[in-house]
């Protein structure tokens, strides 16, 4: 039913896990995880046919640019931030990030 709804009303809910945000006094907030409710593109839109991006001109004529549509809207109706992972994983990540950028199981060429 959840489902239906959000399909008949355009939401799509997105998970973001390093979501920036800045409160009212200017302050930065973040990185941090959110559930976030997006509305997702017009399926009947003249302009990106539904797919919420449309090709412009970009600096080179080889490489074409994408800018949103009018129809899709970036910043989400309603977010709820996730609690932040506890200190040890985050410790965890960071060094299993660090370990894959010091060795690498790739040939070099």
């Amino acid at each position: 039913m959840i489902r239906r709804t959000l399909a008949r009303h355009r939401l799509t809910v997105r998970c973001w896990t390093g979501w920036i945000s800045t409160s009212r006094w200017g302050r930065p907030i973040g990185p941090r995880p959110i559930l976030a409710l997006h509305r997702t593109p017009d399926p009947h839109c003249p302009t990106c046919g539904g797919t919420g991006t449309v090709m412009c001109a970009g600096p080179y004529p080889d490489e074409p640019d994408f800018d949103d549509c009018d129809c899709t809207p970036f910043l989400p109706l309603a977010w709820i931030w996730l609690p932040k992972p506890p200190g040890w994983a985050q410790q965890r990540l960071q060094a299993r990030r660090i370990r894959r950028a010091v060795y690498s199981d790739e040939p070099p060429f």
